[in-house]
């Protein structure tokens, strides 16, 4: 009888063990809203504030332009690199580093990121699929797309051809400075209507303010901005539409 009572102790103990081992990962789950001000939002996002006229900061750019707001939905700080105009009275961002990345190209059948499942069992990564949905680009990657596109006689090759530069690489128009935007905070600041098109989106790099330790790097991110992001809630265009040139 000892070795069955033990054998039904265990069947009763493996259950308990298994909820117990669940746990941790639904606290984590959990305290993701400790993390956010506000848990209905990205823990930083864009948010566009109107679109107008613009004076341009570099020769070329439309007098058309985008003012968003970046705005910060963690509680800690984040870091970007602003382009400011500093006087002994005052200090006003102008813009912000940002990169003209191109899209995917798409022959308009498939969905970038259709085919990445998430692993059944594991809360919440349902709701993580998109993440390579629209994938990040480096410069390099983005010189590469660019050789490789320019044989090609579609329009979307020919129009990659007159992607403008973003406020980076050498093609800032001011002085670049480290910004810091606090729990709850945001930025004011506006970019050339052309940095978004059918074709192309810009992106905003930014980290966590946090030291680094040792030798090993701070990860860092972005925040893009597509021109469907044009659109209000009810999906109407913010007038005037930008024109890409």
């Amino acid at each position: 009888m000892k070795p069955l009572s033990a054998i039904l102790l265990l069947n009763l103990c493996i259950p308990f063990s298994a909820l117990k081992a669940q746990q941790p990962a639904t606290n984590r789950i959990a305290q993701v809203s400790d993390f956010l001000i506000d848990s209905s939002k990205p823990y930083a996002y864009l948010e566009l504030d109107h679109v107008g006229p613009r004076k341009p900061l570099r020769d070329g750019e439309p007098n058309v332009g985008i003012w968003l707001q970046l705005r910060n939905n963690c509680k800690l700080p984040i870091v970007i690199v602003a382009v400011v105009v500093s006087t002994d009275a005052s200090r006003e961002v102008i813009t912000v580093q940002d990169e003209v990345v191109p899209n995917p190209h798409s022959s308009g059948g498939e969905r970038h990121g259709s085919n990445i499942y998430a692993p059944r069992g594991l809360p919440g990564m349902q709701d993580m699929t998109d993440i390579f949905f629209v994938p990040n680009a480096n410069e390099a990657e983005v010189r590469s797309v660019e050789e490789a596109q320019r044989g090609a006689p579609d329009d979307y090759a020919k129009e990659l051809l007159v992607r403008p530069h973003g406020y980076n690489s050498g093609y800032e128009p001011g002085v670049q400075e480290l910004t810091l935007i606090q729990p709850g905070g945001q930025v004011l600041f506006s970019v050339p209507a052309n940095h978004v098109s059918t074709t192309w989106h810009f992106e905003i790099p930014f980290r966590f303010a946090l030291p680094n330790k040792g030798r090993m790097r701070q990860p860092y991110s972005h925040v893009a901005f597509y021109q469907e992001d044009l659109k209000d809630s009810h999906g109407t265009a913010s007038p005037p539409m930008p024109t890409t040139h």
